[in-house]
């Protein structure tokens, strides 16, 4: 407040104080703070697909135990696998053998490996019991369902 003294008066008088001019900070835009960091942040549209993202695909696919048999001359080894009920099952078959090996689990055709390579197939999981898988004339092998993986 400022004080105005009258002409002439000793009165003193009060004078009310200009208001501030808000117009001029109301109409400007505002500036935006500065960033640690002049990268863009990525917007949806720029995102990566989850497979190209840290940790790839495997994130978003179920869960599953191998079960490994080698195939050779001297027939199926291991004789048995051991692996925990109801997790998908991936079958890894070694043919060492000079022929094609056709692969039943539970009866059920899930692959051919040919000669000298390495097959995979993935069947559902199975509650806890004892399933055969056959290898053809190379023989069979058993996997048990329901128990702590091993051979």
């Amino acid at each position: 407040m400022a004080a105005l003294a009258g002409c002439g008066d000793d009165e003193t008088v009060t004078a009310p104080s200009p208001e501030p001019e808000a117009t001029a900070v109301a109409t400007e835009e505002p500036t935006p703070a500065a960033t640690a960091t002049d990268t863009a942040t990525p917007t949806a549209t720029e995102q990566p697909a989850p497979e190209e993202q840290e940790g790839g695909a495997g994130d978003e696919e179920a869960a599953r135990v191998p079960a490994r048999f080698d195939v050779g001359p001297s027939g199926v080894q291991p004789p048995r696998v051991m692996v925990p009920a109801f997790l998908a099952i991936e079958l890894v078959v070694n043919n060492a053998l000079d022929e094609p090996v056709t692969v039943r689990f539970d009866g059920e055709e899930v692959m051919t490996v040919p000669a000298g390579q390495l097959g995979r197939a993935q069947v559902d999981g199975r509650r806890k019991g004892r399933y055969r898988v056959s290898f053809g004339t190379a023989g069979e092998a058993l996997l048990i369902t329901g128990v702590e993986p091993g051979p």
